[in-house]
């Protein structure tokens, strides 16, 4: 009887670390606004500030993260940044103080999820396939829609029976449970556990999968026109995707919908990139992820063209369906391009690097978002900026130049 291939059990852990990381912050964060407004009686922009540092720490210490990925114990790195992310929430939900709440969410949830998040979580799947990398990441990156399908409506509904304060605990919780999983389940590669990559006999030539096998240095990395092309392209849509994200409940709330409803139609709307996740990944195995990049660009368009309108419930449902199912396409299509270009070997290095280039998109767009909102009374403006911005972070895709072919024997890629 074969032996079942273990990179499938790397390939869970990185789907539960994901759902648990990313739908324990970015997806929910917007039910937090106005419990935090009425509390504190702090503006839209002011909470926002929380969402910016986190993602300028997130991206940031991605960095240094991505380095270590490549060099040093994931299953230890992503143990340390579940427990950091547990810590933090627990010592939230006793904060006094506003700043308490922003640095301790920012700096130390932040961190955590560089460490145990979307960046650790494809760094291992690289390490473990070749051939079918863009299936193991579709199926790993269902993590975050799904963490936002389940966790995000409980959140809510656990927001208007207890409170902000028991919520952030009960996230404690979950957090904490990521860590004993990581440290039992995740090696660095194949040959850690007496494997190959994609579960080949030891010792198989893989097939040309128009993968670079060389290992690029960060100086490298930077002079790469690829590098910069698809870091903005891909940055300029992720940030502000997320500074949108930040918003959005509050937005549902001031066209009348209550913070459960809205927090229930997020959820959905996360769980609607459970299939582009798996869809889109399973295609970028043998279509060219840049087309694929700009049908999910497309759909944030087109979402934040229909909110831009202030819509009806059902047009509402619509474009936040539509900006879900897009989102959720992202990641697997991303991360399958950068092992295209760069190859496993420097994937963690690339995306660490990556999150550098998107912090300002990233770290700044949710106080943008809201201060424009503070100051016209409406989101309207901020839609209509982010339609253009999306439109200008797919142009610079266009300047990617992919792989033609590669030569495993010398080592280097042969572009087109």
């Amino acid at each position: 009887m074969a032996k079942v291939y273990y990179g499938w059990r790397i390939v869970a852990v990185a789907f539960v670390a994901q759902a648990i990381t990313i739908g324990l912050t970015l997806i929910p964060f917007s039910l937090f606004i106005t419990p935090l407004v009425d509390e504190f009686g702090l503006a839209v922009a002011q909470i926002q500030i929380g969402m910016g540092l986190f993602t300028l720490v997130m991206m940031g210490a991605g960095a240094g993260v991505g380095v270590l990925l490549d060099r040093f114990s994931i299953r230890v790195i992503m143990t340390a940044g579940a427990c950091l992310i547990a810590l933090s929430f627990l010592l939230m939900s006793v904060a006094l103080q506003p700043w308490q709440l922003g640095a301790l969410f920012g700096v130390g949830v932040g961190t955590g999820v560089a460490m145990a998040g979307p960046l650790a979580a494809t760094t291992v799947i690289a390490r473990w396939f070749d051939e079918r990398r863009g299936l193991a990441m579709g199926l790993a990156s269902m993590g975050p829609p799904f963490g936002g399908l389940v966790l995000t409506p409980a959140a809510g509904w656990l927001l208007g029976e207890l409170g902000w304060r028991v919520v952030l605990q009960v996230f404690a919780c979950c957090a904490l449970a990521l860590g004993p999983l990581c440290f039992l389940v995740i090696r660095n590669s194949p040959a850690d556990v007496g494997q190959a990559t994609d579960g080949r006999p030891i010792g198989a030539v893989p097939k040309n999968s128009g993968v670079s096998p060389k290992e690029w240095s960060a100086p490298e990395i930077l002079r790469s026109r690829n590098f910069w092309a698809l870091a903005l392209g891909v940055g300029i849509v992720f940030g502000l995707g997320g500074g949108w994200n930040a918003n959005v409940a509050r937005f549902g709330e001031e066209l009348g919908y209550s913070g459960q409803a809205m927090s229930t139609l997020i959820g959905i709307a996360a769980g609607l990139g459970i299939p582009s996740t798996l869809l889109l990944g399973r295609l970028a195995d043998g279509f060219a992820p840049r087309l694929l990049l700009w049908c999910c660009m497309a759909g944030n368009v087109l979402a934040f063209l229909i909110l831009w309108t202030l819509p009806s419930f059902s047009l509402l449902v619509t474009a936040l369906f539509i900006f879900g199912f897009a989102g959720g396409g992202f990641l697997p299509v991303y991360a399958t391009f950068i092992g295209r270009l760069f190859g496993p070997a420097s994937f963690g290095r690339v995306m660490g690097l990556g999150g550098i280039v998107m912090l300002p998109f990233g770290g700044f767009s949710p106080v943008l978002i809201g201060a424009m909102r503070d100051s016209s009374g409406s989101y309207k403006g901020a839609l209509l900026l982010l339609a253009i911005a999306t439109v200008l972070g797919a142009s610079c895709l266009a300047w990617v130049k992919a792989p033609r072919s590669i030569s495993l024997q010398a080592g280097e890629a042969v572009e087109s």
